[in-house]
């Protein structure tokens, strides 16, 4: 018995030893079982979509013509809190590699360590800015540390899935446009594919992205003695870009590693798109070079939670809006679109025809006038949203990080010890918030009597962020500061600087406020009991305000059309969607699949934080608005 176990493995093992990817330098190809190949691959970053449409989203690309999946492991998304590693539900990536790999796809992994993709933080975990000195992307030690703890955990989980092993893994990315960021720190690419080697062996294909638009950025953004792609948006000439490639790399297969479909989208901006027939007329030309193309994004998902990332402004950071339906072939929703058949009809001129039927879009369902009842204040159910256990005190604010919390919203509060008259300033330090404040007074002896001060956004180094106090305020009334972080910068220079919460001091007329609490709000909590509010209060002007409905609807993908609200965060019970800001557009519409409920009936929470609705309803459509912009 023992002999034929060991016979059995010995077949196992000598089957899978035949297979191999590696890059053929001599004749500037990949070779995939010693036979010439090229991939034609599809961006699905399966963080942005519940775990259970995996499969059809995969099935989709696969029928689409695609023969690989490009996927990123996003450090922040399996490390919530240092040492902490999750790998269950949405994050379980061996569902992921596995249902890849039955489905006939290969699997070129990418975003370890940095990922960009409009992810906060770039895919950084918060906790790299709990102290100024460690330096990102650098080859500094104790950034360094961070990454292998990081790689030790998640590179043996990858190795079994490697295409030599018997799993999809063909190759795996080392950094991410490298080329732009200032730092052209070689040692810590070395660093990177020592680690990789390490835990993966020498054969597997380590490759880089950069931006061909300068030479530098390819000299600075990788590494000679591994593979150097590039990336780049629909063109008539995509021999220029890969003439950059070449005259870097003479040896190399031609990759366009994001052959962009669309483009990204920030609040209060138009939403991008991509002609189909633009797309569709470029692929053609790029497959004619013999390239091999990875197509950013095939499928986008949603910013769920609050994982949207932002870019650096001038001014203010430029925050991505939740959906990442990126106009990519297969929509936010999983739908295949009129782009996704003319992309299917070119890579039939240059792949093998797809064996396998495209299935169908899933069922959409509606409902119009729920009512959603104002159950009062944020502020009023601290005892819902907080812990009393991890409320930490200094004299001074300290930043979001400093306190240890990652993402959302904290609150600031104090007792003020004096009369302020209508009309005193309150006022942040230069950069002083991050991101955004609501300001909030509860009044003395009546601890639902709340009123609202405005609202304060962080404007970098060209002002301090402050306010006049709309009315009186008198002695030991309490100061409370709802500052929302809405998203770490995700790509360039000024991540290094990165903190959200409140950063320096707060004055009140030039007085010095001191003696602070600081909590995280798990607006998550929200939806766990029967909120009830105390109608003495001025509700109209307390803002944020909680809003919430018991709704029944049929169990299928729908959108929350948030049009009678301002600006704020949606809940399906203790699920975020994520951020809505139908006032600036473009994105009027949350999707929510069905896998966010297990039943028809469920609560939904809106925390309100720019103005009290006229309305107090919302619909549920059965398609998305995701281009209405603010005229």
């Amino acid at each position: 018995m023992i002999v034929k176990l060991l016979l059995l493995l010995s077949i196992f093992y000598s089957a899978d030893s035949d297979r191999s990817f590696v890059v053929d330098w001599a004749n500037k190809q990949f070779l995939k079982d010693g036979e010439p190949f090229r991939y034609a691959s599809g961006s699905f970053h399966f963080s942005r979509t519940p775990n259970q449409d995996w499969g059809d989203r995969l099935t989709k690309m696969k029928a689409g013509g695609l023969n690989a999946v490009e996927t990123y492991f996003l450090w922040n998304f399996h490390a919530p809190e240092e040492g902490t590693f999750v790998f269950e539900g949405d994050r379980d990536i061996d569902k992921f590699l596995t249902l890849a790999n039955d489905m006939g796809l290969l699997v070129i992994a990418r975003g370890l360590p940095f990922a960009c993709a409009e992810w906060e933080f770039g895919g950084f975990p918060w906790f790299l800015k709990r102290t100024d000195d460690v330096f990102l992307r650098t080859s500094d030690p104790k950034f360094l540390s961070y990454v292998d703890d990081w790689l030790d955990v998640l590179l043996p989980k990858l190795k079994p899935y490697l295409y030599e092993n018997g799993g999809p893994i063909i190759s795996v990315q080392y950094e991410n446009e490298y080329g732009d960021y200032p730092s052209c720190d070689q040692d810590y690419l070395q660093h990177l594919v020592g680690k990789i080697r390490e835990h993966l062996g020498s054969s597997i294909v380590l490759f880089t992205v950069d931006r061909a638009y300068t030479r530098r950025a390819l000299n600075c953004g990788s590494l000679k003695t591994e593979l150097t792609t590039v990336d780049f948006k629909v063109t008539n000439y995509p021999e220029f870009y890969f003439y950059v490639l070449r005259n870097f790399e003479p040896d190399a297969p031609l990759v366009n590693s994001e052959f962009y479909t669309g483009w990204l989208n920030h609040w209060g901006k138009p939403f991008n798109k991509v002609a189909a027939s633009d797309l569709a007329s470029s692929l053609d030309k790029v497959l004619a070079l013999n390239a091999s193309v990875n197509f950013y994004m095939y499928t986008g998902g949603t910013n769920f939670d609050y994982w949207s990332g932002a870019n650096h402004g001038l001014t203010t950071d430029q925050y991505d809006i939740t959906s990442y339906d990126y106009d990519a072939p297969i929509s936010e929703a999983g739908d295949t679109t009129w782009k996704y058949f003319i992309v299917k009809d070119v890579l039939a001129k240059y792949f093998p025809t797809p064996t396998i039927d495209v299935p169908a879009n899933s069922t959409k369902t509606s409902l119009s006038g729920v009512k959603m009842e104002l159950k009062g204040p944020l502020v009023s159910f601290l005892d819902v949203i907080t812990n009393s256990n991890v409320t930490q005190s200094s004299k001074y604010p300290k930043n979001m990080e400093q306190l240890g919390f990652g993402y959302g919203f904290v609150l600031y509060k104090t007792t003020l010890e004096q009369d302020y008259n209508l009309g005193a300033k309150l006022e942040f330090a230069f950069n002083g918030l991050g991101d955004r404040a609501s300001i909030v007074v509860r009044s003395p002896g009546n601890n639902s009597e709340v009123f609202y001060l405005g609202t304060v956004d962080n404007n970098h180094h060209l002002a301090k962020p402050s306010l006049f106090t709309k009315q009186d305020i008198l002695t030991g009334s309490e100061l409370m500061i709802v500052v929302e972080n809405r998203g770490r910068v995700n790509w360039g220079p000024s991540m290094q600087f990165e903190h959200k919460g409140i950063k320096g001091n707060v004055t009140l007329n030039s007085q010095l406020l001191e003696n602070w609490d600081m909590m995280h709000l798990d607006l998550e909590k929200l939806s766990n009991v029967s909120l009830h509010f105390d109608q003495r209060s001025d509700t109209g002007s307390a803002l944020p305000l909680v809003y919430q409905a018991e709704v029944e609807l049929d169990l299928a993908d729908t959108f929350l059309n948030t049009t009678s609200f301002s600006r704020g965060v949606a809940l399906i019970n203790n699920v975020i969607l994520g951020r809505y800001w139908p006032v600036v557009g473009p994105q009027q519409t949350l999707y929510v699949p069905t896998a966010v409920r297990s039943s028809s009936k469920f609560t939904l929470t809106l925390v309100e934080f720019e103005a009290k609705s006229d309305k107090e309803t919302v619909d549920f459509l059965d398609y998305p608005i995701l281009e209405s912009i603010e005229s």
